[in-house]
Formats: C-alpha cells, structure tokens, sequence
C-alpha cells in the first residue's frame, strides 16, 4: 500500500465513483436490518429469562450462560463460514445464514425453560457467523480498492445504527406487546432481509457480475 497525497474526496464523490449503487445500497439496508433484527432481542433477554426461571436460583449465571453462547457460537462458525464463503461466494453464505436465523429465531418465542433458550441460541450464533463477515466480503468485492475504507465506514455505521434502533425498539415493543412478540417481529424482519438479498442482490449477483465474485 503507498498513500497518495490527495485530498479525500467528500460523500458525494465517493458515492459517484461506486460502481454497483444499487447492490452497494442493498448492502447499507441489509446490514441495518441485520443489526436491527439481532439486537432488538438484547435488552430483554435477561428479563425474559427471569421469566423462564422461577425454579432456578442462579438466574444471573444462566443469563450469562445464554449470552455468551452466542458469542461462542459465532466465534465457532465464523472461520468455517468465511472459508465456505471463499469457495461458494459470500451471496450464498449470506443468503444461508440469514434462513437458519431466522429458523432458530422463531422457537425461541415458545421455549418454556432456560436450557431450551440455550439451545436455540447457540444455533443463533451459528448463523450470524455468516451474516457479518459475508457482507463485508460483499463490500469489498463491489468495490474499487480506493473506496473500500470509506465503503465499510458507512456500512459499518449502518450496522450500528440498527442496533441502536434495534435496542429501542425490542424494548418499546416488548413493554407494549410482551417479550414473546419481539422474536416474532425478529424473524419477520430477517426473513424480509432475506427476501431482500434475494431478490435485490443474490440475483443480479448471479446473473450479472459473476466474474467479480471470482477471486483474482
């Protein structure tokens, strides 16, 4: 890498210089709504899991049980899925995990005790595993090299934004519908993204710059 002395081009002329617009702004929305969808169930997973249990003394070790099974989980499945991700093409990693999360989302509004919840959320973690690192591979594969930092600045900002709206909004749904709602509107909303990648990018992808996604 050698730096040039240039100025840094503002946001207008970055967005100019992206190739693919469209597929570049699928990415934006599809990391907003992946972040959305995840973290709305983060700050009532504990008050959730004191409901699930009344028999349980330990409550504050099972809830850091279950959370960082997450985490180990993803932790687990990121290499396998970036690897898989390098032979199949991140489209259809993406396209995958986005499926099993939404799967392993919706039983988790039934679960009648803690270790049930362990479970499916270990399975989570599994998925979006895959989630996160396929886009960005899809960010650096639609873009010139120049623009790649900028690029993953804005849909990193994205992602963080979701969980912002996430966080506020699990919690006002939850206060007003109950906790077991918000991991139905979770998986609806993965499963629109899913539809969304579909149809917006796993297509086009496919169909019309194959050879990008070959690596050189």
């Amino acid at each position: 890498f050698t730096p040039e002395n240039k100025k840094t081009a503002g946001h207008r002329e970055t967005w100019r210089l992206v190739p693919y617009k469209t597929l570049t702004l699928i990415l934006f929305v599809s990391f907003f709504v992946s972040y959305l969808s995840l973290y709305s169930i983060e700050p009532i997973l504990t008050v959730y899991i004191s409901s699930l249990s009344l028999n349980i003394h330990h409550i504050a070790f099972m809830a850091g049980l279950i959370f960082s099974s997450t985490g180990l989980a993803t932790m687990l499945s990121s290499p396998l899925l970036g690897r898989l991700s390098d032979r199949r093409g991140p489209h259809k990693i993406l396209l995958f995990s986005l499926l099993f999360a939404a799967l392993c989302t919706i039983p988790q509004a039934l679960v009648t005790n803690p270790w049930q919840l362990l479970a499916l959320r270990f399975l989570l973690g599994l998925a979006t595993g895959g989630i996160a690192p396929a886009l960005n591979a899809l960010v650096k594969r639609l873009t010139p090299p120049q623009l790649t930092g900028r690029l993953y600045g804005y849909t990193m900002s994205a992602g963080y934004l979701g969980v912002f709206c996430g966080s506020y909004l699990g919690g006002q749904t939850a206060s007003i519908w109950g906790i077991r709602v918000v991991f139905i509107l979770v998986a609806g909303g993965i499963l629109l993204n899913l539809l969304l990648v579909y149809w917006g990018l796993y297509r086009k992808i496919n169909q019309l710059i194959d050879p990008v996604m070959k690596p050189t």
